[in-house]
């Protein structure tokens, strides 16, 4: 496996190895990962160095990408998505992903990371974001699952209030989608 950043002349294939992780029968009504890969180039908040994926020989078997986002007006990252092809999960893949990324943000001298997600985080040393005052919507459970990771100590003190992803993450009446 080699981790190496994201081109768009992967892009179908990324697309592909997305939709292996995330399409259920009856999925098209939730968030659509691997439509979001495209979108996101297209995105104030795209950083083409905090994308990255996983190839095995010529195939993408996994994706990951940090974006732009800001709490109480503090710049940082969000995680998301992360996503390996389903007959490659369980196999380190996503560990690794998650790894290329946080050494990335920490070179580039971002304070934070922060995403929606669920316990497999806390292996890198994401933290329920409540902790420190931070949520992302009005809707409960999205803020029991906000997590964050700093990776400047110093933000802890500063950081708190309200998550604001980039402009992708948004549907056109400003919904997070």
């Amino acid at each position: 496996m080699e981790i190496k950043t994201f081109e768009t002349s992967y892009l179908k294939e990324t697309k592909a190895a997305l939709k292996s992780a995330f399409f259920h029968k009856g999925s098209h009504e939730f968030f659509n990962e691997w439509e979001f890969a495209e979108t996101v180039l297209k995105s104030d908040g795209y950083l083409p160095e905090l994308c990255v994926i996983a190839l095995d020989g010529e195939t993408v078997i996994g994706y990951n990408i940090l974006t732009k986002a800001e709490i109480g007006g503090q710049p940082g990252l969000a995680l998301g998505p992360l996503g390996v092809r389903k007959e490659d999960q369980n196999t380190g893949v996503g560990f690794a992903l998650v790894k290329e990324c946080i050494k990335r943000a920490i070179e580039l001298q971002y304070p934070w990371i922060v995403l929606l997600g669920g316990e497999y985080y806390s292996r890198f040393g994401f933290e329920n974001g409540r902790l420190y005052g931070i949520t992302v919507s009005d809707n409960e459970f999205e803020n029991d699952h906000l997590q964050i990771i700093f990776l400047d100590e110093s933000a802890k003190n500063t950081t708190s209030g309200k998550l604001i992803y980039c402009d992708a993450f948004y549907d056109s009446e400003g919904n997070l989608l």
